[in-house]
């Protein structure tokens, strides 16, 4: 099977618009994470955590991912009416 060469462009151009979408991303991340040092403390249920700022912000990242990674399988599991 071939591609036409219309395809194999509007692949391309959107890879690259995903890429810089990404490094956007990455760049804005690092100028909140460096401007982001001092200590922040949370308090949740009681109990109280310091650590700097931008630990804060991985740990929330962390938890999107995980949180958007699990969101297609749930929303499947309704979907197949396994839930």
């Amino acid at each position: 099977m071939s591609t036409s060469p219309v395809a194999k462009d509007q692949r391309s151009s959107f890879i690259n618009a995903r890429t810089i979408a990404a490094a956007v991303i990455v760049v804005l991340a690092l100028i909140f994470i460096f401007s982001n040092t001092a200590s922040a403390t949370l308090r949740f249920l009681g109990l109280h955590w310091s650590m700097p700022g931008w630990v804060w912000f991985i740990v929330l990242f962390a938890a999107g991912v995980i949180a958007g990674s699990l969101w297609p399988w749930l929303t499947l599991k309704r979907r197949m009416g396994w839930g």
